[in-house]
């Protein structure tokens, strides 16, 4: 399953490699970062036994706690929510 976020600019003092490392701490043995483009960065929920909607609260916690602008959305099965939605 995959998740995707959709980002305008990454918070200041933060590079991609720091944000994909944490993220990729963050979803544990859940999930890993697995490709993206400019201004998005693909998840894919590997452990499929576990409900998607925990990796999603999950995201958007560290996506608030990193300082990611409030125009930053998380993408799940076709609906974008915001991160402080």
């Amino acid at each position: 399953m995959d998740l995707y976020i959709h980002y305008p600019a990454l918070p200041e003092g933060k590079e991609l490699a720091d944000v994909v490392g944490e993220l990729n701490e963050v979803l544990e043995d859940g999930g890993a970062v697995c490709g993206g483009g400019p201004g998005r960065i693909d998840l894919d929920l590997e452990d499929e036994r576990v409900n998607p909607k925990y990796a999603q609260v999950a995201v958007k916690a560290y996506l608030q706690r990193a300082g990611f602008p409030r125009e930053t959305a998380v993408e799940f099965g076709g609906m974008e929510i915001g991160i402080y939605e």
